[in-house]
């Protein structure tokens, strides 16, 4: 057997299934990074977080003026953002705090 990227999607999969038992034991979700792999190996960063699982939200699922928190470790959890341009992947935000811009993908997002 050799890793390719259909065997890499199947391990998601499979990741997923195994891990929900230790999800409700320990109270947390689990998610599973980008997974790397070679002929031989395959590699991935697994985050386990306490508390329900992160909604993934998409582009479409934002509109321009709405307020947003940005769930990621270096921006504080208090500061709020307002949402200037929506594009394809990314969207640009403005921090109601400092006015400063930035632009975040959709999946660091989380509405107010």
């Amino acid at each position: 057997m050799t890793f390719n990227k259909n065997t890499a999607g199947k391990f998601r999969e499979d990741f997923k299934k195994a891990v929900e038992q230790l999800e409700k034991e320990y109270g947390c979700s689990i998610e599973l990074g980008t997974i790397r792999f070679g002929t031989e190996e395959l590699r991935a960063k697994m985050t386990a977080r306490i508390g329900e699982k992160r909604e993934k939200l998409s582009s479409s699922d934002f509109t321009v003026g709405e307020v947003v928190f940005i769930e990621h470790k270096k921006v504080p959890s208090t500061e709020t953002f307002e949402i200037l341009k929506i594009n394809s992947k990314n969207i640009k935000l403005r921090s109601r705090d400092t006015n400063q811009t930035f632009t975040a993908s959709p999946i660091f997002l989380k509405k107010s």
